[in-house]
């Protein structure tokens, strides 16, 4: 039934033309709109559909923090895992105030496809270098953050989990302030955030409230510069557990850098997260482009959770990933990815596996995983 849903959905979705996706890569919404005439209103959508499977029988590996099942003990091969779906508008009601509203259907933590929220904002330019974004937009703190669910928008299949699973709040409800200037030759955009986000999750919900960053991204030739800095206090409501966690400071650290010049890439991220714990995590790829093909390599790891002090328990979900993949730009709008993934635990670490009965032991085992999808931007 879920299948037919989200066939069905993605039919009537996908009609409309590609501006969302042509704005996270750089292209502010005036500029659409000044592409199509100056049109209020226009409409698009883009979508993956992906299938996963992974060398596990005692644990499913799931690529995002809410999801309840993935490939492995429970599916031979996951459609769930890549496959989503979304739809957005775009308004430009004066050439200094516009909106978006989006909607996607993903697999969550209900085991279902039901259609979210994802972003509905207002964004006002008091200047024509800065501007004011009001409503709920993406939290911006790796360098795809602001375009994770646009396959399309990047070369490999999906982003490095151990990287986006540490960070799992991918939006904020709340006000931002965005400013470019110039540095000589290089470009600079600097983001301040505050607001408030609630995650859903397999086990329970997070709460995230006076949440406040600043993100700077510096773009010199075919070199981007990001660092990125913010705090929140968060507490889990548990659904296992059946109560509350006590409020607790959080604060990320992040640094990006990329560089392509067009027939090569290489792109590396790091994140250093602070609970009562610290815990690190990064990766590294690089790709060459042969036509339309993209072969590439990537290695990314997260490392166990230290406490500050020897009173509290020690978290490990410590693994790292090595993988293999290629990008084929069939047709305009389309692509076609395949990945290969080979992951070790950590010592007394399940890494992001869910679905892990209470006497199996996963220590320091290896797995791999396939995957292959298709990606499209209409």
């Amino acid at each position: 039934m879920q299948k037919k849903y989200c066939l069905a959905l993605l039919l009537s979705m996908s009609a409309g033309i590609s501006s969302a996706w042509a704005d996270q890569n750089g292209a502010s919404q005036n500029e659409v709109a000044a592409v199509t005439d100056q049109t209020m209103f226009e409409f698009g959508s883009y979508g993956t559909l992906g299938a996963t499977h992974a060398s596990l029988n005692s644990a499913d590996f799931a690529l995002d923090a809410p999801m309840p099942s993935g490939a492995g003990r429970s599916n031979y091969l996951s459609l769930s895992n890549n496959s989503l779906i979304a739809a957005h508008v775009n308004a430009t009601f004066t050439p200094d105030l516009t909106a978006i509203f989006q909607v996607i259907s993903e697999y969550n933590s209900n085991g279902n496809y039901r259609p979210e929220v994802e972003w509905a904002n207002f964004k006002y330019a008091l200047t024509p270098d800065l501007d004011i974004k009001v409503g709920r937009f993406a939290l911006p703190t790796f360098m795809d953050s602001e375009n994770h669910d646009v396959g399309y928008s990047f070369v490999w299949v999906h982003t490095p989990f151990e990287l986006y699973q540490q960070m799992p709040i991918m939006s904020v409800d709340g006000a931002s302030a965005i400013y470019h200037f110039t540095l000589g030759d290089a470009e600079n955009t600097v983001k301040l955030i505050a607001g408030q986000n609630t995650t859903e999750t397999a086990v329970g919900i997070v709460n995230s409230k006076n949440m406040r960053g600043i993100f700077d991204n510096l773009d010199y030739g075919q070199a981007t510069f990001h660092l990125g800095y913010q705090r929140r206090d968060t507490s889990t409501q548990s659904e296992l557990a059946g109560f509350n966690e006590a409020w607790v400071a959080a604060s990320d650290l992040t640094a990006g850098f990329s560089y392509d010049p067009g027939s090569w890439f290489f792109k590396s991220e790091w994140l250093q997260d602070r609970t009562q714990y610290k815990t690190n995590a990064m990766y590294a790829s690089a790709g060459y482009r042969i036509d339309r093909f993209t072969p590439y390599l990537m290695h990314s790891q997260s490392s166990a959770a230290s406490a500050f002090d020897n009173t509290l328990p020690y978290l490990n979900m410590a693994q790292k990933s090595n993988s293999v993949g290629v990008r084929w730009d069939f047709m305009k709008n389309f692509d076609l990815k395949m990945q290969y993934v080979h992951i070790t635990l950590g010592n007394n670490s399940t890494g992001y596996l869910v679905n892990i009965p209470d006497n199996v032991t996963l220590s320091g085992k290896t797995f791999h995983v396939i995957s292959a999808v298709v990606d499209f931007v209409f």
